[in-house]
């Protein structure tokens, strides 16, 4: 049975799309919504949503996705999340490069900047990007 899914966040929609089974990484853990999931909201933890098209195991699409959260209702899961990408079109390279560059920015901060609080959140960012970018 398949479940509509969308992953949106507030510069743009991720994916639309129809999904046999998928995975969300949420504050409890990773859980696995299937067709005729009980209807449920929950929060969602910066990981990787895992979709698999056709069936179970078979992922097809990763999107990494920040803070948000989700809800499962009638055989259709929306998630908003503060930030999402598909690593089918991230550059290990290219991110490896931003994160250098945050880094470096944030080296030449004072200790008491209020904006070192957005560059470790993009250092957090980058570093989660690479996890699975690298492994890609």
């Amino acid at each position: 049975m398949a479940i509509d899914v969308r992953i949106v966040c507030p510069e743009h929609a991720a994916f639309a799309g129809e999904a046999a089974f998928l995975t969300v990484p949420s504050t409890d853990g990773s859980l696995g919504i299937g067709g005729r999931h009980a209807s449920e909201i929950f929060t969602v933890e910066a990981g990787f949503v895992e979709i698999c098209a056709e069936r179970m195991n078979d992922v097809t699409d990763t999107f990494a996705v920040s803070t948000g959260f989700v809800q499962v209702a009638d055989d259709r899961v929306i998630i908003l999340a503060e930030r999402a990408e598909d690593m089918s079109k991230v550059s290990a390279s290219e991110v490896e490069e931003r994160k250098r560059g945050f880094e470096d920015e944030l080296g030449n901060l004072s200790a008491n900047d209020a904006r070192r609080s957005n560059l470790y959140n993009e250092i957090a960012w980058c570093k989660l990007l690479l996890t699975k970018a690298g492994a890609a």
